[in-house]
């Protein structure tokens, strides 16, 4: 992938890595190809979690100012990088942004776009659209604003805020900040929650909560699809491995449900 980007699965997790550490991992066109891509090359059986980094110490710069104009042509590289949101809501698993130093501007909204974001104790979250004197993509506003309280998308857009990883998690950007040493741990114990679930329940409510957020869920529908997923194989198979665990039989439950 013209070197921008590597990508591997190990288990259920895929690791997805912006390669472009002399450059601050700066979100190119090839790059934002390439992300594209790792969100949606298939792995039998589904990976349950995906963990977006960057290469070095950065997480990322945000766009490449080598391919920014400063005019109306710039719409489309907003394009490509909605595009990677996209791709990153349409991931059946969960994803978790592991940000480390720098995460600016576009970065940010590829942060925002994952389930996620875990913050290295050194990391610093800023979008400077107003200092670069631009109004940030609407339609890009539109789709994190459920995603941070109100008063924190202010002080990130208006004001240009530089949010320390500890300020970015008392304001709802992160939900929670760790050493560098401990970042593996932590993805080792997500893997591992993750790989218990059922991989059509994850990307079922994962789907939900996305529509839940934008306003557009159908809960009728959504009622239909939440009574197909009791009568599954799947669920069922589940049921009786729980019951299992705690020497409880079908006959327990009729019993303790008859009250």
């Amino acid at each position: 992938m013209a070197g921008s980007l590597k990508f591997w699965d190990e288990g259920p997790a895929r690791h997805i890595v912006m390669g472009r550490p002399e450059q601050k991992n700066a979100l190119s066109s090839v790059l934002l190809q390439d992300l594209v891509s790792a969100f949606a090359s298939p792995l039998e059986g589904g990976p349950k979690i995906a963990f977006l980094s960057g290469q070095g110490s950065s997480f990322s710069a945000g766009a490449d100012l080598n391919e920014i104009s400063g005019g109306e042509v710039d719409a489309e590289y907003d394009d490509q990088v909605t595009g990677v949101t996209d791709a990153i809501a349409a991931f059946p698993g969960l994803v978790v942004a592991i940000i480390e130093g720098p995460c600016v501007g576009a970065a940010v909204h590829l942060a925002l776009a994952c389930d996620i974001r875990i913050a290295e104790e050194k990391a610093v979250i800023n979008i400077p659209a107003t200092r670069l004197g631009l109004l940030y993509n609407p339609e890009a506003i539109a789709r994190i604003q459920h995603k941070v309280p109100a008063e924190t998308l202010t002080r990130l857009l208006v004001v240009g805020e530089r949010f320390s990883a500890n300020d970015a998690r008392d304001a709802g950007l992160v939900s929670e900040v760790l050493k560098r040493d401990q970042l593996e741990e932590r993805k080792n114990q997500l893997t591992e929650q993750m790989a218990a679930n059922d991989a059509n329940a994850v990307a079922l409510t994962k789907s939900f909560l996305r529509e839940l957020g934008q306003g557009n869920a159908d809960l009728t529908q959504w009622r239909q699809t939440y009574l197909a997923l009791l009568g599954t194989e799947s669920r069922a198979e589940a049921v009786a491995k729980a019951k299992a665990k705690l020497g409880l039989s079908n006959a327990d439950a009729a019993k303790r449900a008859a009250g």
